[in-house]
């Protein structure tokens, strides 16, 4: 998220990486404002100190055009990630993963994750209806990223909850 701004158009941001030097290697970002259009914005100049990142942008040259930038969301190429431990996975990975049971029931579609605090949660879209999956390691029982494919075990209780049974 961007947050502030300077003179010659750099811009702080607060990283939310536990690299923030991981930032010299990116050529580009993709910005997302609160309102408009997201958009791919290459990256000129890059300054970290301790935790503390600034960017500068081609095409951002003075104060007042960094300014238009702040509250923005940067997101980077999904290929330039950096890799997780097995088991683990960014969020932007679980949009639009297929849901299945164990039991080989199609719940739907992930279209959003929540965060929470305590742990994340899948907001799983199927015809009409939508359920909320915690991400926990006993609900989520398989993750096939190149097959866009989840499978996952409902908690009891959890089918009650939704107001809906899932029989064959």
């Amino acid at each position: 998220m961007m947050t502030a701004w300077g003179v010659s158009g750099w811009v702080r941001v607060e990283p939310e990486t536990d690299d923030p030097l991981r930032f010299r290697k990116l050529t580009r970002v993709r910005l997302v404002p609160r309102h408009g259009p997201p958009r791919w914005m290459t990256i000129q100049g890059v300054r970290v100190q301790g935790g503390q990142v600034r960017l500068r942008f081609e095409g951002v040259e003075t104060r007042e055009a960094a300014k238009l930038l702040a509250n923005s969301l940067l997101q980077i190429p999904p290929e330039e990630v950096l890799p997780l431990p097995e088991g683990e996975f960014y969020r932007f990975q679980f949009l639009g993963l297929e849901v299945w049971t164990e039991e080989g029931r199609h719940l739907g579609r992930v279209v959003d994750v929540l965060e929470t605090g305590a742990n994340d949660v899948l907001v799983v879209r199927g015809e009409g209806w939508e359920i909320l999956l915690p991400t926990l390691r006993q609900v989520i029982r398989r993750v096939d990223l190149p097959q866009r494919r989840m499978e996952v075990a409902l908690l009891p209780g959890l089918e009650e909850a939704t107001g809906r049974t899932y029989a064959d």
